[in-house]
This record gives structure tokens, C-alpha cells and sequence, in this order.
């Protein structure tokens, strides 16, 4: 067997042995864990969703700010070009 397929092998035989010694040793039932796995993925869920709302938020105000930095940017560039024009004329 070739060096690849035995490592395979050994990582197969020992997530299938942890698989047996987790369900053998585990403190709650199928159904008590089932019911915890579903609050906490639930948790995660939500808290991932008050995640994405403060980012989308937080890009919301940036967006704004540098839209107003670009304003600010235009206007004073008008500004100065119109100086340099009139100071042409």
C-alpha cells in the first residue's frame, strides 16, 4: 500500500473510533443532543445576522463619508479653478 492510502486508512479508522467512543460516552441522549445542536446553531445564526446588520450599517455610514469627501473634494476644486480663471480674465 502506498504511503498516501495508509495515511487515508489511519484517518478514516480514527475519526470512525471517535465516532464510536463520542456516541458511546455521551452524556445526553440523541434527542437531548439534537435539541442542543439546534439552539446553538440558532444562536449562531442570529448572531451572525446582528453581525451583518452592523457592517452593513457601519459600510452604509462610510459610504456616506466619503461621498461627502468627494463633495467637499469637487466643490474646492471648482472653487480653485475658478479663482485661477477669473484671475485669467
Amino acid at each position: 500500500m502506498s504511503n498516501g492510502r495508509e495515511q487515508a486508512l489511519c484517518l478514516l479508522v480514527g475519526v470512525g473510533i471517535g465516532f464510536a467512543v463520542g456516541i458511546l460516552l455521551a452524556p445526553q441522549s440523541g434527542e437531548e443532543t439534537r435539541e442542543w445542536l439546534s439552539h446553538r446553531a440558532e444562536e449562531r445564526f442570529k448572531r451572525l445576522r446582528r453581525q451583518g446588520r452592523r457592517l452593513l450599517f457601519e459600510g452604509q455610514e462610510l459610504l456616506e463619508r466619503g461621498e461627502e469627501s468627494v463633495n467637499r473634494a469637487l466643490r474646492s476644486g471648482k472653487q480653485a479653478l475658478e479663482s485661477v480663471a477669473a484671475k485669467l480674465d
